[in-house]
């Protein structure tokens, strides 16, 4: 159930439960209000009996002192006329009571006609005999006064004594529902607090805690409420954050190595263009010599010091132009300024660098697959794009072995990027492997091959990112081949204006 849903009908009980106090106490009020009407009503009433008994006394009387039967009879006239009042009184009162109404209504009929009967006797009065006769008619309409008095007065006691209990009874109720709206309402309090203040609590402070860095840190999903799909909320916005802080953590880290990267290229660099040329015109005159020794030592017979000597001319000759080759490399690092870009036809520069790879000996036994979509032109310099391609199929061709290796090259184009993928089947790369592979003086070949300095995927990387590029490295572990693709802007026709 829903919060809302709880809360409205916790809200609903407490209004209940005022209406059921407002209800009790205005079903006391009424019931004790009519209570004390009756009561009132047969005060009133009674005051009119005694009115009559007290004109039927002085009518007695003027009989008993021999008054005139004129004098009486006036005297009960006027008792009739109370009557009669009386009987109008009760017309406007509501008969509440309908048993002590109707008994009123007999004792009142009896009355009258006891109190007629002693009027006409009084009017034609002819003897002692009619005088005794209307001294004990009226004996009798005042027992018929007294008993309508004493009922009247056990209808007040009782009145009295059923409002006192409604007003008990009330007050019973009220207490009662006024306690229980009380429990009621601090149940509700204490619902409230568990389902609306203690979450919103552990949302604070686990909002704290994010803000802090604890990206990791979740919501209990303890129901299904309003509250329960804001966890849920915020539980998706809190891994949304840590994903983007570990994205944003590995760019920082790639471009910190890309900072070092390029920090130890500019190093290079510079140590290049200081010492390239000290060292070049020495080895120089070293592999010059050594071709001239080599040269004159073949003219001569053969021997086994001579042999000897022949190798290791040889050797110094081949170790010459060796270090030569490390120079250039080290130089293509320090040249800075502007290169001239153009267009440049990446699918013909890796058909040649495929073609002229796939003719020399020590890559013979590999099979070389080029797959490029049409139109594969970038904007770059020829000459450092071919220095990409060929350092990316060396390293493709030498990873892989004879016979099973295969080098893939495959180019295709998404609207304004030419994307260059080369992959193989060879030894592959560890996870350390590859996050180094940029580096510059970093390689992993083995020692039985041919080691080489580090610096050719350097190098291609350093060209790449000038062309406005990106490369990345991919492989799914040791002896699972590795992918190396390359990113570079296409190259975009202009248009004719209009």
């Amino acid at each position: 159930m829903t919060l809302a849903k709880r809360m409205t009908l916790k809200i609903t009980a407490l209004v209940a439960a005022l209406v059921l106090v407002a209800a009790s106490a205005a079903w006391g009020l009424l019931a004790a209000r009519t209570s004390v009407r009756i009561a009132l009503d047969e005060y009133v009433e009674l005051r009119m009996i005694l009115n009559l008994e007290e004109h039927l006394m002085v009518a007695r009387g003027m009989l008993d002192t021999e008054t005139t039967p004129a004098a009486a009879n006036a005297e009960l006239s006027a008792a009739m006329s109370e009557l009669q009042n009386f009987i109008g009184f009760q017309d406007q009162q509501h008969r509440d009571i309908a048993p002590h109404e109707d008994e009123e209504d007999r004792y009142l009929e009896t009355f009258e006609t006891d109190v007629r009967k002693v009027m006409a006797l009084l009017a034609t009065q002819s003897g002692a005999s009619d005088l005794a006769e209307a001294l004990a008619g009226l004996e009798a309409a005042q027992v018929q006064l007294k008993h309508l008095a004493t009922e009247m007065d056990e209808t007040i006691a009782s009145s009295q004594v059923e409002s006192s209990r409604t007003l008990r009874l009330t007050l019973i109720a009220l207490a009662l529902v006024s306690f229980a709206m009380v429990v009621a309402t601090v149940l509700v309090n204490i619902a409230l607090y568990r389902s609306v203040v203690i979450p919103i609590r552990r949302l604070r402070d686990t909002a704290k805690s994010i803000a802090s860095g604890r990206f990791n840190e979740r919501l209990p999903l303890t129901s299904d409420d309003e509250f329960g799909q804001l966890a849920r909320d915020f539980n998706q916005m809190a891994l949304e954050l840590d994903d983007l802080y570990r994205d944003l953590e590995l760019r920082v880290r790639e471009k910190s190595r890309e900072l070092v990267r390029s920090e130890r290229l500019a190093g290079v660099g510079y140590l290049a263009a200081g010492v390239a040329h000290e060292i070049n015109n020495p080895l120089n005159i070293i592999s010059g010599h050594a071709e001239l020794t080599l040269r004159r030592f073949r003219k001569v017979d053969s021997g086994p010091n001579t042999q000897a000597t022949e190798q290791a001319l040889r050797i110094i000759r081949d170790e010459s132009f060796r270090c030569k080759e490390i120079i250039e490399k080290l130089l293509s690092l320090s040249s800075g300024g502007d290169v001239e870009r153009e267009r440049v036809s990446l699918d013909q520069i890796v058909d040649d660098v495929a073609t002229m790879l796939a003719s020399l000996k020590q890559y013979r036994g590999r099979k070389v697959r080029v797959e490029f979509d049409p139109g594969s032109n970038v904007l770059g310099n020829e000459t450092e794009l071919r220095q990409v391609v060929l350092n990316l199929a060396i390293n493709a061709l030498e990873a892989v072995e004879p016979d099973v290796g295969e080098v893939s090259f495959q180019g295709r184009r998404y609207n304004s990027t030419i994307e260059l993928v080369v992959s193989d089947n060879g030894q592959g790369m560890t996870p350390d492997v590859r996050e180094h592979v940029f580096d510059p003086f970093y390689t992993q070949r083995s020692a039985s091959k041919k080691r080489g300095l580090g610096l050719g995927l350097s190098i291609t990387h350093a060209i790449v990112e000038s062309h406005g590029g990106r490369i990345t490295a991919q492989s799914d572990g040791p002896t699972r081949g590795s992918c190396f693709t390359v990113e570079l802007p296409a190259f975009q026709e202009e248009k004719d204006k209009t």
